[in-house]
């Protein structure tokens, strides 16, 4: 007959890896070699702790990964890409997911340099896949250019929303100019002629 300790020793489990998650996240953040040790400390756990969840560095940079993507995709998902006009759904949709997008950016470079470029694609999907119909939207209605894919778009609002993390992280400019100069390059990146 089962007893309350193995569901308790579940929930201490699954608050564990949430926990080591994000410490991994936040370590990561702020030092792309942060070690084990280092997230262990953040995470308010022991070393052997994080190896019993994750064998390796490598599955734990992927659960962080899949972390950190399932977030963008969340903060897509609630600024409603689906409603109003193309050009605003758009901007509505980069104001919410950009920062989040500038959290993830030193992950971004780890990531960069243990994936393959078809490897990195797949893990964004689940990103990219709300962006797509609001794109298609726009170039059906001839806001966004139709003269290139809705890959291009998709790559150019990554692109611009990572150099403007990496611009505000080296103080090339400030976080109050940011917002508006990332927005307006994007909009007219993808704006038709």
């Amino acid at each position: 007959m089962p007893t309350s300790p193995p569901k308790r020793r579940r929930a201490d489990a699954e608050r564990n890896i949430v926990s080591i998650i994000n410490a991994a996240l936040e370590a990561l953040a702020s030092d792309p070699d942060a070690s084990m040790a280092e997230i262990a400390r953040r995470a308010g756990v022991v070393r052997a702790t994080i190896y019993m969840h994750f064998p390796t560095r490598e599955s734990l940079l992927d659960a962080v990964m899949e972390s950190a993507v399932a977030q963008v995709a969340e903060a897509t998902a609630q600024a409603e890409p689906s409603r109003g006009e193309p050009e605003e759904a758009l901007e509505r949709v980069l104001r919410s997911t950009w920062q989040k997008l500038s959290d993830f950016h030193a992950l971004l470079a780890i990531n960069t340099g243990r994936l393959s470029a078809k490897e990195l694609h797949r893990r964004h999907q689940p990103v990219m896949t709300l962006f797509v119909p609001l794109i298609e939207r726009g170039q059906k209605k001839g806001v966004f250019r139709r003269d290139v894919p809705v890959s291009w778009h998709l790559a150019m609002v990554r692109a611009i929303a990572h150099a403007a993390s990496a611009e505000v992280r080296s103080g090339r400019i400030s976080e109050s100019h940011v917002e508006p100069a990332m927005l307006s390059t994007a909009l007219n990146a993808l704006r038709s002629q």
